[in-house]
């Protein structure tokens, strides 16, 4: 999940999408690959739940056991969450065994950085299908433009944050060359006192989320940004 500016919810939408990929699949995994996004556990809520964070992660030779990957991490509705606590703990290497190991248990979402970064170029080549998010305003517009430049068209698709006469998800589609998922909604459930609760969020977020992950599944390999 790719933000395409600023404030635009990728994060907030990287949840939402691991907890319906985890209604559908029974368990989930949700990475967080954005060192100065202030953790994603603290936006989900779950920040003091008991589990690995990136800084725990040690991995040495032999494979990677899904199901204790699966049960060391906190869980939030049934999603695996690995958090940034540390952002110098961010490792392409692990990142690569961590999603390997994780989508035999089930599907995988990643929430990355905006910017070029080792751990983000590691994080796309990871991913079947990457899911740029940006609110529909000509700023916006115009910096997803530059962040479109460096992905696989192929594997890429646009989620519109809020809509505008002047400006229509069909038109911001065309301007970047991508697909449509649908048009966001402005949700206030990630704004709770409790964190992120998926209960309260607005019909729109969870038939977009639908959408991605009917797309995901014509190219599911279990991972996706």
């Amino acid at each position: 999940m790719l933000a395409g500016c600023g404030g635009a919810g990728a994060s907030v939408f990287a949840a939402v999408l691991a907890w319906r990929a985890a209604a559908g699949a029974g368990r989930a995994f949700l990475i967080d690959c954005d060192p100065v996004g202030g953790g994603i556990d603290v936006l989900l809520g779950c920040e003091r739940v008991a589990g690995s964070r990136w800084s725990q992660v040690r991995l040495r030779g032999g494979s990677l056991d899904p199901a204790v990957l699966r049960d060391c991490l906190p869980s939030w509705h049934q999603v695996s969450v690995l958090a940034v606590d540390d952002p110098t703990t961010l490792d392409p290497a692990a990142l690569s065994r961590l999603t390997d190991a994780a989508a035999i248990a089930g599907p995988v979402v990643l929430d990355l950085a905006r910017w070029p970064s080792p751990i983000r170029a590691a994080a796309l080549g990871c991913c079947d299908l990457t899911v740029l998010v940006t609110p529909a305003e000509v700023r916006a517009v115009t910096a997803s433009a530059a962040i479109v430049q460096g992905l696989d068209p192929a594997r890429t698709v646009l989620a519109i944050r809020g809509s505008a006469a002047s400006l229509p998800a069909d038109r911001i589609g065309a301007l970047l060359g991508l697909p449509v998922l649908g048009e966001l909604p402005f949700d206030g459930a990630s704004r709770q006192p409790g964190g992120l609760d998926p209960r309260r969020l607005r019909r729109g977020s969870r038939q977009v989320a639908e959408a991605a992950l009917e797309r995901w599944a014509t190219v599911d390999r279990g991972v996706a940004a």
